[in-house]
């Protein structure tokens, strides 16, 4: 995903979002001011998550933790 038309305040929101939904718990980490951080650590999370659909494994995994996938 890109995230050219977000602003940085929108980024941060969504990725503390993302990474809980994903781990649980809220990012405190990052620096919500940098906009640079914040992409790197969203795409981290999308390669996770594109790791966790790549396998049957992956796949019951997250459905087991009620995220919608689409196939098998």
């Amino acid at each position: 995903m890109e995230y050219p038309d977000y602003d940085t305040e929108e980024l941060a929101s969504y990725f503390s979002d993302y990474h809980k939904d994903v781990h649980g718990v809220r990012p405190r980490w990052v620096d919500h001011t940098d906009r640079v951080a914040i992409i790197e650590e969203l795409e981290s999370l999308d390669r996770y998550m594109d790791n966790l659909r790549s396998t049957p494994e992956g796949r019951a995994r997250l459905r087991a933790d009620g995220w919608w996938v689409e196939h098998d």
